[in-house]
């Protein structure tokens, strides 16, 4: 066999050798124009992200490129797993296995996302989740609304992510004189910044839209008039989330979000404030999320 290493590689070259000495059993031959002939140069983005080893056989046009991706590993251990790679690289080629076609790296799978057969998968482009979710605002009777909905999220890049969510939520508030009915809609486009691999974590900014019917309704008995009002709500915020993925496509995570209302509504009943969605707000939800 003769093994071939480029300027890359040139601090590690002493350590390579031994290693593929010891995997394949015999010593680098350089003379030999009959021997397999291994080449093992860098990848693209670096000696870091991984090399690529190609097996010439002697007399034989076909070529075998396997990529070796050692982002997770020490660097002390990258000669030892070259030396793994150059002989099953040249077994493979001796009973003329089909290599598997090299990635592309810049595109690659996230570090830390796995399949269910413990190989690196590509990152999904889009995630849909259902959400379930509690808002309470802070001002003077301040809503605790209850609701549900669905996140869209796009990958823009391996740790940037556009997403928005469209939810409905609802509350029934009781007053001296009956009770208001709300209903709100709301959407929230945002960008965040994702970190970690299959316990994950992501950090999101953006605002909140929404509309808000407040309907009140008199007791049974009573003289009195229910009256309605539709307001838009809306204002900035910014929410924090922790995911764990279930299986390679399945995720679940927790979410918390603040926001300060810039326009809000309020209900109110014989000139008190009877349900308000006004001041800031905090939401917490629950989550489970497809990527497609």
């Amino acid at each position: 066999m003769r093994l071939e290493l480029t300027a890359c590689l040139a601090e590690a070259h002493d350590a390579i050798e031994r290693a593929v000495r010891v995997e394949v059993g015999e010593p680098p031959d350089v003379d030999d124009p009959s021997a397999i002939a291994v080449a093992v140069d860098c990848v693209a983005d670096g000696l870091d992200a991984g090399v690529v080893v190609e097996v010439r056989p002697p007399g034989n046009p076909r070529r075998y490129r396997y990529a070796l991706d050692w982002r997770a590993q020490p660097p002390d251990a990258r000669p030892r797993l070259i030396g793994l790679a150059v002989a099953e690289a040249v077994d493979a080629s001796r009973i003329e296995l089909i290599a598997v076609p090299e990635p592309p790296i810049a595109l690659g799978p996230a570090p830390g996302r796995l399949d269910a057969t413990g190989h690196a998968r590509a990152a999904a482009d889009w995630r849909i989740a259902v959400t379930g979710v509690r808002r309470s605002f802070s001002a003077q009777a301040g809503v605790d609304l209850l609701g549900a909905g669905l996140i869209a999220a796009r990958r823009v890049s391996p740790h940037l992510a556009l997403s928005a969510d469209l939810l409905t939520e609802t509350a029934t508030v009781l007053t001296a004189s009956g009770a208001v009915s709300v209903l709100s809609g709301s959407s929230a486009p945002r960008i965040a910044v994702h970190v970690g691999g299959r316990v994950h974590g992501e950090l999101g900014a953006g605002a909140r839209v929404g509309i808000v019917r407040m309907r009140g309704e008199a007791l049974p008995g009573s003289q009195l008039t229910g009256t309605s009002q539709v307001r838009p709500w809306l204002g900035p915020a910014a929410d924090l989330a922790v995911g764990v993925d279930v299986t390679p496509r399945l995720s679940l995570r927790a979410s918390a979000e603040v926001g300060a209302v810039a326009s809000g509504a309020i209900a109110r009943d014989f000139g008190v404030p009877a349900a308000a969605l006004a001041g800031s707000w905090l939401s917490l939800g629950l989550a489970a999320a497809l990527e497609l």
